[in-house]
């Protein structure tokens, strides 16, 4: 197996690993080390590995390889159905880095393309040694100059004809050096990519109706994906001003240029991809100043530029939604926008194609550069409103906030309330998506006086009428961000009361649809996700004790068992002692709901969570919880081992006996002690014996015999008297007396066994004890009355 084949075999094992199991996973991570341990012994000779997929061909530093072989295989179809064509690994590359390439590869083609593709995903991930290419490399065919089988592909953009003019070639040679490919480094200030500009709300707030929204659940969003609008997540401006010597060669000086050097450059800028004329747009403000004619000649061919590379574009698949944000950023600085949408336009028509969104554009741009007044006039008094693009409106009233404009502010909310009540569902949807971008605001900045309350009124009615399902979405998405605002600065009992409302508007209504239902279910769900559920807990600490009592605890409970799951590993992770204690406490007030975390929470290597696990355990289990307690009486911390006694007799009563008894020879005195306690409170008659024995053993502390005898005497069984009597009674003249707490102890377990021999036996005993010390404390055990 040669180098390469050994690298392919070990990336697509580290793959199925990850896609079986789990990045964490030890498969995974074993893996994922062995695939790195490859590659660094590939690099350690080079600096770089450069793997390229040319059709059903693949090629390893210019090395064709086995297309048969599986795992080349598979990197070919992983490679290929993530839309790139090759990557390169670097010297230095880092396994997290082998790790995150992988993610990529193991994500859906779709998912991937959401958010700008494999080069977009190792870019946010802060990859720096892995690089992708996009680059569609095509071979060299039989009968071709230089054509060999076993030869890698090369990329050649558009090469020119031997027969091209040498001017031509030149003036191609710079533009192309000018016009790095998208994505090849930083993206430009100011320039964005197409999924920048979709309609999703912007802002804060809404766990789970941010994520729908970004995943376009929630409706309203146009398809990614598609062939051909991929570069433009990579869309940059060009940097032109190295041009100027250009312009120079084309004999371009400071005046208007001639119609013959306007053709000349409009014959090599219309024979450019349209990625590269965009590009070249965006960077026109870069145009050297000298010679001025270059600036003039590109911009007079500006508009053709800009119509041609568009229709290319559209022709290719990406839709308005990927264009429009460039295209934005292109016309935006330019003075003459409105001639070259025009031109735009009228291309667009003449192919057959739709020109309106063009139009649309310049509306949007226009709109941009009116003032804040002008704004307020054509969408109060024009109605102009549901004209605007949803982020367009969203802007606009953020606008109004940032500038303290609150009366405009509850002017424009009010009319998005009534449009709520609108007949038209395409009316109601551009209301409900502009209000559920407004609630994310309650939090941070915040709404002016007089805005939330109309706001949540407006859409708990509109949640419980609209027959709409896209829109309705919208309106569930709002009032989860509502309750998202709610949980933060814990307003947690108006949450509670405002659910439960809708639960009921819900509950009378004359049909019951399915999908409202689910909405209701997926409001309340996002009150468990983990933000929700750590800003929830954080009132235990920062909220005074009545508040905490009535209106914290309430809310945790209904939440319910993600809240005391939560809670349960937060006291796991919390080593503030006072903080501890009421994490402890709260948990304790959720009663059975803790049960299931807690005894999951036994098999913590953290020591104090399951030393505080079983004290709530106590508490709140019974005698199922038994079984899971019992290892832990061998847990290696001492004051874990102890708690673990003091909830097992308590929980299982006499079935923990032999639990306890099993472990009275093999243990810390401390445990000992707790264990002969818990059996002295049980009556435990079958640890007669193993008790005895201990009382007996003068190997043994004294303190512990005399817990031991102590114990005997708690069980009160017959079966003790021969070995307590025994503790009691003075020895023959050889034989040595116990010592006096021991005899002392003997002697109140032996009186304490009830029974009418036992006490006759101790009378005997004390009477035939000498004269002394002994005798006198001996004497006032048996003025002590029997407690049965």
């Amino acid at each position: 197996m040669n180098d390469f084949l050994q690298l392919a075999q070990s990336l697509t094992l580290a793959l199925k690993a990850l896609q079986m199991y789990t990045a964490a996973h030890p498969r995974t991570q074993e893996s994922l080390a062995a695939s790195h341990r490859v590659l660094d012994r590939w690099l350690a000779t080079q600096e770089r590995l450069q793997f390229i997929v040319s059709g059903a061909k693949a090629f390893a530093d210019g090395v064709v390889q086995d297309a048969r072989n599986p795992h080349v295989a598979a990197l070919v179809r992983s490679v290929s159905e993530r839309g790139v064509s090759g990557f390169v690994f670097e010297r230095g590359v880092t396994q997290e880095e082998c790790l995150t390439f992988l993610q990529g590869l193991a994500t859906k083609p779709q998912k991937l393309e959401e958010v700008g593709g494999l080069e977009a995903f190792l870019c946010h991930a802060g990859v720096l040694h892995i690089r992708v290419s996009q680059t569609r490399y095509q071979e060299v065919h039989e009968g071709e100059e230089g054509a060999r089988e076993d030869q890698a592909p090369a990329f050649n953009p558009a090469p020119p004809a031997s027969s091209e003019d040498p001017l031509m070639r030149a003036i191609r040679e710079a533009l192309l050096s000018a016009l790095a490919p998208p994505g090849s480094g930083p993206r430009a200030p100011g320039v964005r990519a197409g999924l920048g500009a979709g309609p999703g709300p912007s802002g804060e707030g809404g766990v789970g109706f941010l994520r729908r929204l970004q995943s376009g659940e929630l409706g309203g969003l146009e398809p990614a994906g598609e062939e051909g609008a991929g570069f433009l997540r990579g869309f940059q401006a060009a940097d032109l001003s190295g041009l100027g010597p250009l312009g120079y060669e084309l004999g371009l000086g400071d005046g208007q240029p001639t119609p013959a050097q306007l053709g000349i450059l409009r014959q090599v800028l219309m024979g450019m991809e349209p990625e590269m004329q965009l590009s070249l747009l965006a960077g026109l403000a870069s145009l050297p100043d000298h010679p001025a004619g270059l600036a003039l000649a590109v911009k007079a061919l500006a508009g053709e530029i800009l119509a041609v590379a568009t229709s290319s574009i559209l022709a290719k698949g990406a839709s308005w939604h990927h264009l429009r944000g460039p295209l934005e950023d292109i016309l935006r600085p330019l003075p003459d926008r409105e001639a070259l949408v025009r031109a735009l336009s009228s291309h667009l028509r003449s192919s057959g194609l739709d020109a309106s969104q063009a139009e649309a554009l310049l509306r949007r741009l226009d709109w941009e550069a009116l003032s804040i007044e002008a704004k307020l006039v054509k969408v109060l008094e024009e109605g102009h409103l549901f004209e605007l693009t949803l982020d367009q409106r969203l802007a606009f009233l953020r606008e109004l906030l940032d500038l303290h404009r609150f009366d405009a502010f509850l002017r424009v909310q009010e009319v998005l309330l009534e449009t709520l009540r609108n007949d038209r569902a395409e009316i109601r949807m551009n209301a409900a998506q502009t209000l559920a971008g407004i609630a994310r605001w309650i939090q941070d900045p915040g709404l002016p006086p007089g805005g939330e309350g109309p706001l949540a009124e407006a859409l708990r009615a509109h949640f419980a009428w609209e027959p709409d399902p896209p829109v309705h979405r919208w309106t569930a998405g709002g009032l989860e961000a509502m309750a998202s605002a709610q949980v933060r600065r814990g307003d947690l009992r108006h949450l509670i009361a405002d659910i439960q409302a809708l639960e009921g508007l819900c509950a009378f209504l004359e049909e019951q649809q399915p999908w409202r239902n689910q909405a209701l279910e997926r409001l309340r769900g996002s009150l468990a996700e983990p933000e929700m559920l750590a800003a929830a807990a954080n009132h235990i600490f920062d909220a005074d004790r009545h508040r905490v009592v009535h209106e914290v605890y309430p809310y945790l409970e209904f939440v319910g068992a993600p809240m005391a799951r939560h809670l349960v590993s937060m006291l796991g992770d919390e080593n503030e002692r006072t903080r501890r204690g009421r994490l402890v406490e709260a948990v304790r007030n959720l009663g059975p709901l803790s049960l299931p975390p807690l005894t999951e929470a036994l098999s913590s290597p953290a020591w104090y969570l399951v030393r505080n696990t079983l004290a709530l355990l106590s508490d709140l289990g019974n005698a199922g919880s038994v079984p899971a307690i019992a290892p832990i009486l061998r847990h290696p911390e001492p004051r874990v081992r102890r708690a673990a006694v003091r909830a097992l007799w308590k929980l299982g009563g006499p079935a923990s006996e032999p639990h306890l008894v099993a472990r009275m020879k093999d243990t810390d005195p401390e445990t000992l002690q707790e264990i002969l306690f818990a059996l002295g409170q049980l009556r435990s008659e079958g640890s007669v014996a193993p008790v005895a024995e201990i009382a007996q053993d003068k190997r043994i502390l004294e303190p512990l015999r005399v817990q031991a005898i102590t114990t005997l005497g708690q069980i009160a069984s017959p079966k003790a008297q021969p070995v307590l009597a025994d503790l009691v009674r003075r020895r023959g003249f050889f034989a040595s007396v116990e010592p006096h707490d021991i005899r002392l102890a003997a002697a109140r377990a032996l009186w304490s066994l009830g029974t009418a021999e036992a006490q006759e036996l101790l009378r005997h005993m004390v009477e035939a004890e000498p004269r002394g010390e002994d005798r006198e404390a001996l004497r006032e055990i048996l003025k002590h009355p029997v407690t049965p």
